[in-house]
């Protein structure tokens, strides 16, 4: 993924600060310049003739600021900051405006609070740019406090065709940030799961094999390098269900998992679909999620969408 600029959605609570600290993980080490970001819900046509919401307007935005200055005093010097207070009707329309807006290519958010510590619980912001994002999205589980820079990087994905975006993404990160990959083919025995195919030939026991099926032959090829080469490890999980396969696995502290849109996204938007979703519920470390035809590059900053940076 493109980190030159990293979106994090923040607010002043504990799910804010998952996500920051997220952020600051992915920027470590790395040419990225992270910008924390906050809305201000917009006037509409009722409360733009209110002298006293205006009022409260100027008040609440300053409030705001005041929480993007204190959380930008948290973040290490050896990682750029800046802070954002963007104009919208919602949460998930501002954050989207200021990515097109810097052209960021990566949005981090946190976990709704209540869920497990180490596990993910999606919120209204979270749920809506996983269906939404024309970009990657990182997903902070609850409690997230590894410092950085990312030490580990797994790609997983089940026996279905369409992972190119996926592996493409997680081979050029391994490889940009010099750090090993893990390929996991996930595989269930539920026969009621739509990741299995009907032909149940399909489903080798090898997962480049996997790969050359699922994605390209060239994909294959690089992450056969990068096996051979010790930079990259294999890993078939099995299990009656998507949270069984999942308990076979290991993690390091240092870890992110990158996961694909569903087949149902349209070419470079974000669908997160029905396995995705259980693979997040369980997985107790980052997770980001790639858009359909997502092509390595952040998009070009689009001019016209208006930011207020502090």
């Amino acid at each position: 993924m493109t980190t030159a600029h990293i979106i994090v959605g923040y607010s002043a609570t504990s799910t804010g600060q998952d996500a920051l600290r997220l952020g600051i993980a992915i920027a470590r080490e790395r040419d990225a310049h992270l910008y924390l970001v906050m809305v201000a819900p917009e006037d509409d046509a009722f409360t733009a003739a209110q002298p006293f919401d205006q009022s409260y307007g100027r008040i609440r935005d300053r409030q705001l600021q005041t929480w993007l200055d204190e959380a930008a005093m948290t973040v290490p010097d050896d990682v750029r900051c800046s802070t954002l207070l963007v104009p919208a009707q919602s949460a998930p329309e501002g954050l989207l405006a200021a990515t097109r807006r810097l052209g960021a290519g990566l949005i981090v958010t946190g976990s709704r609070p209540g869920g497990l510590l180490r596990r993910h619980r999606l919120g209204t912001m979270a749920s809506h740019l996983l269906h939404a994002s024309h970009v990657p999205v990182a997903l902070a589980p609850a409690g997230y406090d590894h410092p950085g820079p990312l030490g580990h990087v797994t790609a997983m994905f089940g026996p279905r065709r369409g992972v190119t975006d996926l592996i493409g993404e997680a081979i050029v990160t391994a490889r940009n940030r010099g750090i090993p990959l893990r390929l996991v083919s996930l595989v269930t025995l539920d026969v009621a799961d739509k990741a299995v195919p009907d032909d149940q030939s399909e489903i080798t026991t090898d997962v480049l094999d996997d790969l050359e099926t699922y994605a390209t032959k060239r994909l294959a090829e690089d992450a056969t390098e990068l096996v051979e080469s010790g930079r990259a490890t294999t890993h078939i999980a099995t299990g009656r269900d998507v949270p069984g396969a999942m308990a076979e696995l290991t993690w390091h502290d240092d870890e992110i998992v990158l996961v694909a849109s569903s087949r149902l996204a349209s070419r470079g938007r974000m669908f997160l679909g029905s396995t995705a979703t259980k693979m997040l519920r369980v997985a107790p470390v980052p997770v980001i999620v790639i858009p359909s035809g997502y092509s390595f590059h952040a998009p070009a900053p689009d001019p016209t969408e208006p930011v207020t940076e502090g």
